[in-house]
């Protein structure tokens, strides 16, 4: 028996790379799966399928709450539970890493409203599902708040925010019982990020080979690495700790 056998868990992005990972992760360990992107999950539920869990997809744009709650009802519908929610999805890989003064309002709205209020508009949406029994939040933030990385303000923002909002989150959601966490990694291979420096417009070394050099483990991050952590912040070995960023990078930077 798995550690979460019995329990559902909503994964926001979770049609490929990280969320994908995490989502096939919490699934060989019983959990039911709902993906939740705005991309096709249908292959990101039949993998969940052959490791022997279920699993249905729920398109969903995080930005729009009416979206968020129809992701929800859709997991207590199907399932009859709402426990986890991995708040994974979030605009990076399309960034351009480019001068601070070419970035505009409506790029950096653009971003903010898909990190940050779009993991808010989860936390509302399952809310009513976790209030009478408690539940896991697992917020994905960054360690890029920690580095200071040159050429997205915006999306260091948007993590840095999220920080701030899980401290919020974890005071009003911990008289029921809900933990509210999150993970900060580091730059990680992934379908959504690979792509990355291919498009940036700053005169910068690869992010991979800046990141791997200051790093105290010396190898490259891939999705796989970040499955464990997940698991413990999804589970009852974590019950006494919410409030909290745990940074995920190999030793880059420490807080």
């Amino acid at each position: 028996m798995g550690r979460l056998t019995g329990k559902v868990a909503i994964i926001t992005g979770a049609a490929q790379g990280i969320g994908a990972a995490y989502a096939l992760g919490l699934a060989k360990e019983g959990a039911k799966i709902v993906v939740a992107d705005v991309l096709d999950g249908q292959s990101a539920v039949e993998a969940i399928k052959n490791a022997g869990s279920d699993a249905i997809y729920v398109k969903t744009d995080v930005s729009k709450l009416d979206q968020c709650d129809a992701m929800a009802k859709a997991a207590f519908d199907t399932f009859g539970s709402v426990d986890i929610l991995l708040n994974n999805a979030a605009i990076f890989g399309s960034i351009v890493l480019k001068p601070f003064m070419e970035c505009t309002s409506e790029e950096f709205m653009k971003v903010l409203e898909i990190n940050v209020l779009g993991q808010f508009n989860c936390m509302k949406a399952v809310f009513p599902y976790m209030k009478e029994k408690g539940g896991k939040v697992v917020n994905i933030g960054s360690s890029s708040i920690n580095e200071g990385v040159p050429g997205m303000p915006h999306y260091v923002a948007s993590k840095g925010a999220i920080m701030a909002l899980t401290r919020s989150m974890a005071r009003e959601m911990g008289d029921f019982k809900i933990n509210v966490n999150t993970i900060a990694p580091g730059f990680t291979h992934s379908a959504g990020g690979n792509n990355f420096d291919k498009i940036k417009q700053l005169d910068l070394p690869p992010l991979e080979e800046l990141q791997l050099n200051a790093r105290c483990i010396k190898r490259e991050a891939v999705p796989e690495d970040l499955i464990g952590l997940a698991l413990f912040l999804s589970t009852d070995d974590s019950a006494f700790i919410t409030g909290q960023m745990i940074v995920h990078d190999g030793g880059l930077s420490f807080h």
